[in-house]
């Protein structure tokens, strides 16, 4: 359903965030190790900031009945 296929794209925009920042990270001088660990600490923060975005926006949405 609809939150399976939504799920299914936060997991998507993650993974490709995620081999960005490993990418820059490595292009700044980091080993792949600490590229890797310091992408995934930048990547759950920003998909955690854009999905209570998205909440937000979902709840206000709701709550005025749009």
């Amino acid at each position: 359903g609809f939150r399976l296929m939504s799920k299914n794209l936060w997991q998507k925009e993650r993974k490709e965030l995620f081999r960005s920042l490993v990418g820059q990270y490595r292009s700044e001088g980091y080993d792949n190790k600490e590229s890797r660990r310091l992408a995934k600490l930048e990547a759950d923060e920003i998909m955690e900031d854009k999905e209570t975005f998205v909440e937000d926006i979902w709840k206000k949405c709701y709550d005025d009945r749009c």
